[in-house]
């Protein structure tokens, strides 16, 4: 038996849940897959998975087991990234999770300009908006926007930007039912939410001296900025958006910013990646590349532009 493919396989079918699907991301049938599972639990005398027709669950010991695996792969491919750094080629495939407008906006530009530079790199591309669980997802980095729960000892956080949310409507929406003086006036409007398990309906604010929140209530609800973007721009209500997305629209009187006065704290951006000793080499160039990018105003945001 080949421990180690073993263990990559057993990796795999944990983080999968199912032989069929591991199988599907190692290239290999589903009866090697079971033979090599089958030799792993045989050679160490312990069941690791508990199996039914169509899914993979791991048992006490499985977990324990795949927990210390995880690191010793994760050593493996430290120790492999040493190497190829050593022969400055960037090189391989990169796995990234990143919000869906954000990523499509903004990410992807950045992709099309690094790969002019490295031409030999790969890109596995994940939008959605919320962020995976990057070390079972298998994800090299994330693109995290807004939130504060950058406490996972596991994960390296590195700050891009900041942007904010922006109260907008069309100019129609607002010539029919007024402009909101305040935000405890929002109540008596349609309001256009945005909502997932991290957003809800309550709307944070601050003015000169405080910050305060009110309670929205509206007609539609998504968890994609485009399509509330596109349900103001025709005058169904008035959104909260971030600024990325909407300062085109501003510019070209698409849709006209209210509230100004009272504009909602930025919000940060970071890219964040799993904690490692050695952090392979197309990794960390890719990482620089992109704050150096935003930095340079490039990117979709920096702190000057959550300010405006």
């Amino acid at each position: 038996m080949d421990k180690f493919t073993s263990i990559r396989t057993f990796c795999q079918v944990a983080k999968q849940g199912s032989f069929s699907a591991a199988s599907r991301e190692l290239g290999v049938s589903t009866a090697m897959v079971s033979k090599q599972i089958k030799a792993l639990e045989e050679d160490l005398s312990v069941r690791l998975l508990n199996r039914t027709t169509r899914h993979c669950s791991l048992t006490e010991a499985g977990a324990e087991y795949f927990d210390r695996c995880q690191r010793v792969l994760a050593y493996i491919e430290d120790a492999d990234a040493s190497v190829k750094t050593l022969s400055h080629e960037i090189r391989g495939t990169l796995k990234i999770s990143a919000p869906a407008t954000l990523g499509t906006r903004y990410l992807v530009p950045a992709i099309i300009a690094y790969k002019k530079d490295f031409p030999k790199i790969g890109f596995d591309l994940r939008l959605a908006p919320q962020m995976p669980d990057l070390l079972e997802g298998g994800f090299d980095i994330a693109i995290h926007a807004g939130g504060t729960r950058l406490d996972d000892s596991e994960l390296v956080a590195r700050k891009l930007g900041s942007f904010r949310l922006a109260i907008c409507a069309s100019r129609e929406h607002l010539d029919l039912h007024g402009v909101p003086s305040h935000p405890n006036v929002l109540s008596r409007h349609n309001c256009l939410i945005f909502y997932n398990d991290m957003a809800t309906d309550t709307w944070a604010f601050r003015d000169d001296e405080n910050e305060f929140t009110v309670s929205v209530e509206g007609d539609l609800r998504s968890n994609q900025g485009a399509a509330l973007r596109l349900a103001a721009m025709r005058g169904m209500g008035i959104a909260r958006l971030p600024n990325y997305l909407v300062h085109d629209d501003f510019e070209n009187g698409r849709l006209v910013e209210i509230l100004l006065e009272y504009r909602s704290p930025p919000r940060a951006v970071h890219v964040m990646y799993p904690q490692r000793r050695l952090m392979p080499a197309k990794v960390r160039s890719f990482i620089d590349f992109l704050a150096d990018r935003f930095e340079r105003g490039n990117g979709f945001s920096t702190d000057e532009l959550a300010k405006n």
